[in-house]
């Protein structure tokens, strides 16, 4: 359940944003498995979404060329709207290169949401590289699913 509420929270940010600046960029997701149809959602009903699920520096040369050519389709807006990864990635525990996705970020003018949840705030620090963090209270207080932090 902890899992649906902070991609949830993620897809409800990056909405939120979205119609307040009326963009009509993607959305992109890195480095993580979306939870159940979070993909599709974004596909049908969203603003669209590239998804890089590798998390490597393959998976960042691959995010360079998409933006590289959505830029030149259209060089008055950012090519996508946001980046949102976990960090590190679950199940398979990969960190990307968050100083490599920032530069990015600035050079394209788009958001990095960060999801800590795995390691949160305590054990990894996002907030240098990180537009946005999403993690999950419940994983802070207690890793025995014994206590909900969330709603």
């Amino acid at each position: 359940m902890q899992r649906r509420a902070s991609v949830s929270g993620s897809v409800h940010l990056i909405h939120n944003v979205k119609h307040s600046t009326k963009l009509h960029a993607f959305f992109c997701l890195f480095s993580r498995f979306p939870y159940t149809d979070t993909l599709k959602v974004l596909e049908k009903w969203g603003p669209g979404c590239h998804f890089l699920g590798q998390g490597l520096d393959s998976s960042i040369d691959e995010l360079e060329s998409i933006l590289e050519a959505e830029q030149a389709q259209n060089p008055h807006e950012p090519p996508i709207l946001a980046l949102v990864t976990e960090f590190p990635s679950n199940p398979l525990l990969r960190s990307p290169d968050l100083s490599r996705l920032r530069a990015l970020a600035d050079k394209y003018d788009f958001l990095i949401v960060v999801d800590d949840s795995i390691g949160n705030f305590v054990n990894v620090e996002t907030l240098p590289f990180a537009d946005m963090v999403a993690t999950s209270l419940s994983k802070i207080f207690s890793g025995d699913s014994n206590v909900m932090g969330g709603r």
